[in-house]
């Protein structure tokens, strides 16, 4: 079975190219969300225990600087080693097809995508993305034409952490 969030399997929607994670103890990770890197513990996190920070534009900003990429790992909240490699990797280049909103209007391939909020607007989704017109946010940019109404987007990662910070995304 594909893991959620990557387009193509079959290699058809290019290179993932990987980095080796830190997860940290206690901490639930699933394969397809997107993560970040703690620099106070030096750990690989889920966007959804990013501290917010105001709004999304404000939260997004901040957190595109740290964003990793998407995670290969499957790690529950009761494993209470730290792991590396052994848990699943991180990828950081790549085609994903990610859930969002119905979109209001259709998009095109080159826009930028970037982190979507929580249902409370408290906080980052680890599995959902939304489009910006705000380079600063934006962690890929979309690949596939998307329609009005359409509730999922592929978009290439243009991870910020490892390509030199928000604006390489743009």
């Amino acid at each position: 079975m594909p893991t959620r969030g990557f387009a193509n399997q079959t290699g058809q929607g290019g290179e993932y190219r990987k980095i080796t994670p830190k997860w940290p103890a206690s901490t639930a990770v699933a394969p397809g969300d997107l993560v970040w890197w703690d620099t106070s513990d030096d750990t690989h996190k889920p966007m959804s225990s990013y501290v917010w920070n105001t709004n999304i534009a404000t939260t997004a900003g901040a957190a595109n600087a740290v964003f990793a990429g998407v995670s290969e790992a499957r790690r529950l909240a009761t494993q209470t080693d730290a792991a590396g490699v052994g848990a699943g990797m991180i990828s950081y280049t790549g085609e994903f097809c990610f859930d969002c909103d119905a979109l209001g209007a259709a998009v095109d391939p080159g826009a930028l995508v970037s982190f979507a909020a929580n249902a409370g607007a408290d906080g980052l989704e680890n599995q959902k993305v939304r489009t910006t017109a705000t380079a600063g946010e934006a962690i890929g940019r979309v690949t596939r034409p998307a329609a009005a109404g359409q509730t999922c987007l592929y978009f290439t990662l243009l991870t910020p952490l490892i390509f030199g910070g928000p604006t390489a995304a743009a």
